[in-house]
């Protein structure tokens, strides 16, 4: 009787294994793992699982090391050069291509308006971020100390010993075109409008004679990426902390493109730790500035207006940061490394709530704010007081990408299983600038509406963009 029993046992073990290495390859690693969050758990706690996907990756030695989003586009590298453009509403893949050389290390990539940078060893590749395919190649000359920026011009790449170098990437265009062939944009219709946008994506080309690059030297290790912010016709600005605590930042004048000048060297007191975040200055103000905002070791939040460098506030959390600050229209989040989030008025640095126990930032919607503890749990806090919502176990997702763009929450695996949530009632993903815009006119309808009317009601829910 035992013997039967043994022997059924272990022939279910064996059919259920045998189940599971059938499966088609995601299915089966997702099997494996439990990583895969149930529609039916998912909608328990408010939101439904639009899609996952499985990167393309050696399962023996592969791993996802980056997960970043752009524009409706996730890219997924892995730690033997491979990246995969995944469209981030359906879970499509786009692309899939080896950058750089398997056996060297492969920082974090940089993204701009059509291209994307990986730095591969010493070896710099720019690609077209649409199809993959390769624009640009040079030699690095030094040690890489982090991943590289992109402007819509050039690509910075931080160096170990302190440089921060430039390369120009000049784009080529359409002989034809150049010379005045064919209709305008203003002269086309919707439809080849899109056709022509389609057509400058695909044939993507840029200039392969050397340019010599711009260089700065900064005090002090460079090992953050940097940042790239303001870019017009006149001018473009560019961020980099070093581990002396000194906040870099670089302007080129675009029209006597001579030198990368580091206009404001801005001390704090301990390092910087975390990639600085950029609120762009309302060009609807006049004399508006873009403001960074960049957390150190030794707990400060400092907001640095962008031309002047002149600080416009700095907030105390009394605990090390080492995650960056997250800017989303007027509230910053700031996770501390100890496990507690403070979320700040943009404008001032007023604390407006804090949430304990709380390590990393996620996402947000309208109502809620996404984040997770130090178990790597998922937890949902009200996005107007801070009070804890939910908990969702998502132990088994370690890798959670800060999405300060839309309400998505990215969650992935590090054996290369990403997957998407989204609250139920938002199908369409809420784009947080749009959104900004949105409730910048209507609390400017509202403050109207008062000023004619003394009787106005002052809890006017437009007073809050994260108040509905």
């Amino acid at each position: 009787m035992i013997r039967r029993s043994l022997f059924a046992a272990a022939l279910s073990f064996f059919a259920a294994a045998l189940i599971i290495t059938t499966l088609p390859g995601t299915l089966a690693t997702a099997a494996h793992s439990g990583a895969i969050i149930p529609q039916t758990t998912a909608a328990r706690h408010g939101l439904v699982r639009p899609w996952f996907a499985q990167v393309q990756l050696d399962r023996g030695r592969g791993r996802l090391t980056d997960v970043l989003l752009y524009r409706g586009t996730i890219y997924a590298q892995t730690n033997k050069a491979i990246v995969q453009a995944i469209d981030a509403e359906s879970g499509e893949t786009i692309w899939v291509k080896r950058i750089g050389r398997p056996d060297h290390p492969s920082l974090t990539p940089g993204v701009a308006r059509d291209m994307l940078a990986v730095v591969n060893g010493a070896r710099l590749y720019v690609v077209n971020r649409h199809n993959g395919n390769l624009l640009y190649e040079t030699a690095v000359k030094g040690a890489p100390g982090a991943g590289p920026a992109l402007s819509d011009k050039r690509v910075y790449v931080p160096m170990l010993r302190g440089l921060m170098v430039a390369y120009r990437l000049e784009s080529l265009t359409d002989p034809q075109k150049e010379l005045g062939f064919g209709k305008s944009w203003e002269e086309m219709d919707e439809g080849e409008r899109v056709a022509a946008e389609k057509e400058r994506r695909d044939n993507l080309r840029l200039r392969q004679e050397f340019i010599a690059p711009l260089v700065s030297q900064s005090l002090g290790r460079v090992m953050i990426q940097p940042l790239v912010t303001l870019q017009n016709d006149d001018e473009e600005y560019c961020v980099w902390p070093t581990d002396r605590g000194l906040l870099n930042i670089g302007h080129i004048n675009r029209h006597d493109e001579k030198k990368l000048e580091a206009r404001h060297q801005i001390a704090t007191d301990a390092g910087i730790a975390a990639r600085p975040t950029y609120k762009a200055a309302d060009p609807d103000a006049l004399g508006d500035e873009g403001i960074i905002y960049a957390a150190s070791r030794d707990g400060f939040v400092h907001a640095i207006e962008e031309k002047s460098g002149n600080s416009l506030w700095r907030f105390s959390t009394g605990e090390p940061i080492c995650e960056p600050a997250v800017v989303i229209a007027d509230r910053v989040y700031v996770a501390t490394r100890l496990g507690g989030m403070y979320c700040l008025d943009a404008r001032v640095g007023k604390e407006m709530w804090q949430a304990p126990g709380v390590s990393q930032f996620v996402s947000a919607s309208k109502r809620r704010v996404y984040t997770s503890d130090k178990a790597g749990r998922l937890v949902v806090l009200d996005a107007k007081t801070g009070a804890r919502l939910d908990t969702l176990a998502t132990e088994s997702l370690p890798i959670k990408m800060i999405n300060s763009q839309t309400d998505r929450i990215y969650l992935a695996s590090d054996r290369g299983l990403i997957q998407c949530l989204h609250e139920i009632e938002l199908p369409q993903p809420l784009d947080h600038v749009q959104w900004e815009k949105e409730q910048k006119g209507a609390a400017e309808k509202a403050e109207n509406v008062n000023e004619k009317d003394p009787l106005g009601d002052d809890d006017n829910p437009f007073n809050d963009p994260f108040e509905m």
